[in-house]
């Protein structure tokens, strides 16, 4: 196989896994998606390089209105103090809250987030397993604000609070 061969079938690969999340996002938008469902999700969204990947988050529920994710911290989300850097949370809340928006948006036009305010109020450690989820304070036309908990998994304890407002962009696809 040449080098142009190679290329073909990647971007064939990428546009087959575009389209598998572009399809169960639709799916997402009117009922919660099932455990197979979800793991194809994240199959999906982890084929190419993005934020998840780098974070190491995995969704575990995606629906109409909530959708959560979860990671383990590792010695890479630190901060020098031995605790998890707030940048961390406050990107959980973008990944979990962007996801919810465009679902509740009907999984169409493209959303972003335009303020992302999180109070941080106790750490968490390495080994500790963050579950972030978002659910809605307010739908709008053009504007969708979210709340975001953040728990640590083995206390249930809320480890940081996230409010994210979201613009809801018509006629912009995501590019991936």
């Amino acid at each position: 196989m040449n080098d142009n061969s190679h290329a073909d079938v990647s971007k064939d690969a990428k546009r087959a896994a575009l389209l598998k999340f572009q399809q169960l996002s639709e799916i997402a938008a009117q009922q919660d998606l099932d455990d197979s469902q979800i793991a194809q999700f994240n199959k999906a969204n982890r084929f190419d390089t993005n934020f998840d990947v780098v974070m190491g988050s995995q969704y575990i529920e995606v629906g109409p209105r909530k959708v959560a994710l979860r990671v383990e911290i590792t010695a890479e989300h630190l901060q020098p103090w031995g605790i998890t850097h707030g940048g961390l949370l406050a990107a959980l809340a973008e990944s979990a809250g962007s996801v919810a928006s465009y679902l509740a948006a009907g999984a169409e036009p493209a959303v972003m987030g335009t303020s992302n305010h999180t109070d941080f109020l106790r750490p968490s450690v390495k080994g500790d397993v963050i579950v972030s989820t978002a659910t809605p304070e307010h739908l709008g036309r053009s504007t969708h604000l979210w709340r975001i908990e953040h728990k640590n998994e083995a206390t249930g304890k809320l480890v940081a609070l996230t409010q994210l407002k979201t613009a809801v962009v018509p006629n912009l696809k995501p590019k991936r």
